[in-house]
């Protein structure tokens, strides 16, 4: 019988104690930064897309440069981007560009990424050969999506939140 209750003290105790270590954790969890966009600068310029169909030439396209707190690394988003004459405008995500900072010239770069377009990935338009920079207000890019060789050179505009 004294066994019976030491045991059932000592699982008693460590249920405690681990109930104590977990809410410590959540306390933790809760004092660490977010992670995710951190800045974004809005740009407007214009996007070619040298399609097979010919060439889709897009004056005031805008497009944004998410910066994360992933210093490394941002995302770039197109809005209303028109790869092709006949294709619709969409939305389109170009995630994980790797960003160089060297003084006031900062690389964006990126081998190959699946781009996010209608809520979902977009394997079809894989970008690839992806190169460019942001230089004071300036940005400029060229990269492929899927074989649609594509560019975009814009300004640096302040957009209403």
């Amino acid at each position: 019988m004294k066994k019976s209750i030491f045991y059932a003290l000592a699982l008693m105790a460590a249920v405690v104690s681990c109930d104590k270590l977990e809410t410590e954790n959540e306390e933790e969890k809760k004092n660490e930064p977010a992670v995710g966009v951190v800045d974004t600068v809005f740009y407007s310029g214009t996007l070619v897309a040298e399609a097979s169909s010919g060439t889709a030439t897009t004056p005031d396209t805008r497009i944004s440069v998410n910066y994360t707190d992933k210093a490394d690394s941002v995302s770039i988003s197109i809005y209303q981007a028109k790869l092709a004459q006949r294709m619709p405008a969409m939305d389109i995500i170009i995630p994980n560009v790797t960003l160089t900072r060297n003084g006031g010239v900062d690389a964006i770069t990126s081998a190959s990424s699946v781009p996010l377009a209608m809520g979902s990935e977009f394997p079809g338009y894989t970008v690839t050969e992806f190169a460019g920079q942001i230089e004071g207000d300036s940005i400029r890019f060229s990269l492929k999506f899927g074989k649609t060789p594509t560019s975009f050179s814009g300004k640096r505009i302040q957009v209403a939140e």
